[in-house]
């Protein structure tokens, strides 16, 4: 629990870790202070995505050893997100999440761990798990207020086997998360209006332990930077995008000026193709498509809006977004640096 910075780094191949490994080596990056890795890497981002685990395991590596431990000891403690899937204009990034510099006020990092048994997978069981592990995680930051949290990343366990019950553990941990933070006042999975505002929930096949990462603003975190967070009322929504940079301080007009947009270091989104095949009263075929599966169209086309906005597309846009967002939306946090500190 601490104090927070983002690095983001571009990975010009699925196993581009150049950059990355330069800046452990150097210093630059301190390998016992990262706390978090996400990245959005080449690939089709579906089940049969083999990159995703390739590109987990080639950064679990890389901070093993200069840590001196296994691999499994930094699966264990550093939450890993591989997205796959760089449609359109998205850019392959990663983002390392660093201990950073305490003060009065700033972006606080939390991450909790638990074990969640095979019964309570996808159910009430898991949803109220999430909802105690985001609560810890808040109390430990010192975050009182639930305003104050910008995004709560699960990494939930489930098993590929068991048709459906990925989407369930989805919903079960964006419920969790709603409840803690009070955005819902009960688990209730079949209500589509149950739906969590700032939670990116994806299903992990291997174990049953589930990570939350938590990013906040709160007394003793980075003043360096900032989190906001907004729905996303469908891949068109550039008003909501423009919403949240607001909260950062950042007016997009329509488009933030290449200096502010270099402020923006990380950008999460979660959104899935409007249901009933229709987008603002025109027919779409993002999820009629027999050739591309529709969470690729999403994807592409939330990290165009997203960039378009921003001014820059490293965006980790992800699909399989239920109750993450509005039905036939979604939702995104972003990360800025504050004013008079440009990276």
């Amino acid at each position: 629990m601490t104090a927070c910075l983002p690095i983001r780094l571009p990975m010009t191949a699925p196993d581009d870790l150049g950059a990355f490994e330069a800046m452990l080596d150097d210093g630059r990056i301190d390998p016992a202070g990262v706390v978090a890795l996400w990245c959005k890497t080449r690939g089709n981002g579906l089940l049969n995505d083999f990159t995703k685990p390739w590109v987990d395991l080639l950064l679990r590596l890389a901070l093993a050893k200069r840590l001196g431990v296994t691999e499994a000891e930094v699966a264990e403690r550093v939450p890993i997100l591989v997205s796959g899937g760089a449609e359109g204009a998205v850019s392959p990034h990663l983002v390392v999440w660093c201990r950073g510099r305490a003060g009065a006020q700033g972006l606080l990092c939390g991450v909790a761990r638990a074990a969640i048994p095979p019964d309570a997978l996808g159910a009430e069981g898991q949803a109220l798990a999430t909802a105690r592990m985001v609560r810890g995680a808040m109390e430990a930051l010192g975050v009182a207020d639930p305003a104050q949290v910008g995004l709560v990343l699960v990494r939930a366990p489930s098993r590929p086997e068991v048709p459906g019950l990925d989407a369930r553990v989805r919903i079960a941990g964006a419920q969790g998360t709603a409840l803690a933070l009070g955005e819902i006042a009960r688990v209730a999975p079949e209500d589509p209006g149950s739906h969590a505002h700032r939670a990116f929930v994806v299903a992990r096949h291997d174990g049953p332990m589930q990570q939350v990462m938590l990013l906040a603003n709160g007394a003793g975190g980075d003043p360096r930077f900032a989190v906001a967070h907004g729905l996303l009322a469908d891949p068109l929504d550039a008003p909501g995008a423009a919403a949240i940079l607001g909260r950062l301080g950042l007016a997009a007009a329509p488009q933030l000026p290449a200096e502010r947009s270099a402020r923006v270091l990380a950008v999460i989104s979660k959104g899935d193709a409007p249901r009933g095949h229709v987008l603002r009263g025109l027919p779409h075929a993002m999820s009629l498509d027999n050739d591309v599966a529709m969470h690729r169209h999403a994807r592409a086309a939330y990290g165009a809006m997203l960039g378009a906005v921003i001014g820059h597309a490293a965006v980790l846009v992800s699909g399989g977004a239920e109750a993450q967002g509005p039905p036939d939306g979604g939702f995104a946090a972003i990360v800025a640096a504050t004013e008079g500190h440009i990276p």
